[in-house]
């Protein structure tokens, strides 16, 4: 009796503490409030406000808000010397890009019929809702590709541009452009941040802008793979669970493998000390005969 008392409590222990974990979930991710309901409106604040009066748990809205050099304006709008940046020689780095494909909703895909991009759904906005049912906007509506970033088959040409002075290191005129370049070692040895110039290698991190005739263009092409990976930033997902589930399976696997191997090395070694004690007894018996005649004689 006394074993299933304590069964029972830790049955129910269990129980509170995965009730516990998801209203923590719930409240974390799902966008309630233990207090009450935090509704989708935006207060000025750019807090949500929970839709009870009584609550005073509220949430914080981490969409991105604009910068102060958004609002200021920068390169493109007030050119190269308003925002600081000096220089006689335009410098272009061009990077082929492979555009990631979107992952749609299950329903999306069965009747492949895909999600609007934001372009479009600020262009349907405007229009009746017929329209975007189905998808035909007004004649001259249609959003117009960016003129720095070009579809190319699956990829596009990221284009970044800015002004640099003669000998200027070409890793700071990256980052002032920026362009993300990966670097390693940062002496000019292992050639991590090669980008191509000219049709010739070059590493940017010891590398220097040349001098060049006026209006002539310094053009680098980086590399497509040369992108900087951000990790997820979801806390739970069916990817992870799955990512963690193989990685667990792979590691008891590696486990039973270096197991069943060790308990044949075990094996050859008991049978070596064996051999090794017979031998050793066979030496202590050989001396203690030829001791035993020794005497006799």
């Amino acid at each position: 009796r006394k074993l299933r008392s304590n069964m029972q409590q830790a049955g129910l222990l269990a129980v509170a503490l995965v009730g516990c974990c998801l209203v923590g979930l719930a409240d974390g991710f799902a966008g309630l409030s233990l207090n009450g309901v935090v509704t989708g409106k935006q207060a000025s604040g750019g807090v949500r406000r929970a839709a009870s009066p009584l609550s005073a748990v509220s949430m914080k809205d981490w969409s991105k808000r604009a910068t102060l050099a958004d609002k200021a304006g920068g390169v493109e709008e007030k050119g190269f010397a308003a925002v600081g940046i000096e220089g006689d020689i335009p410098v272009i780095f061009s990077q082929k890009i492979k555009v990631p494909k979107v992952k749609q909703p299950l329903w999306r895909r069965i009747i492949r019929r895909p999600a609007p991009t934001p372009e479009e759904a600020a262009m349907y906005a405007k229009q009746p809702k017929w329209r975007r049912f189905l998808r035909k906007p007004a004649p001259g509506t249609a959003p117009e590709p960016s003129s720095t970033q070009e579809e190319e088959g699956g990829e596009r040409m990221n284009k970044l541009q800015t002004m640099a002075l003669a000998g200027q290191p070409l890793s700071a005129v990256a980052a002032q452009a920026g362009q993300y370049i990966k670097y390693k070692c940062k002496v000019g040895e292992c050639g991590t941040c090669e980008v191509r110039i000219d049709g010739k290698w070059v590493r940017t991190c010891v590398a220097k802008v040349p001098p060049m005739e006026p209006g002539t263009e310094y053009k680098v092409d980086v590399r497509g793979a040369m992108v900087e990976v951000k990790g997820s930033s979801a806390f739970f997902s069916f990817s992870s669970f799955v990512a963690g589930f193989r990685n667990n399976l792979i590691g008891m696997i590696g486990f039973v493998k270096e197991g069943i191997k060790g308990g044949k090395n075990f094996e050859d070694r008991i049978n070596k000390e064996k051999e090794l004690l017979a031998q050793v007894a066979a030496r202590k018996a050989a001396k203690a005969k030829a001791a035993a005649e020794k005497d006799k004689s």
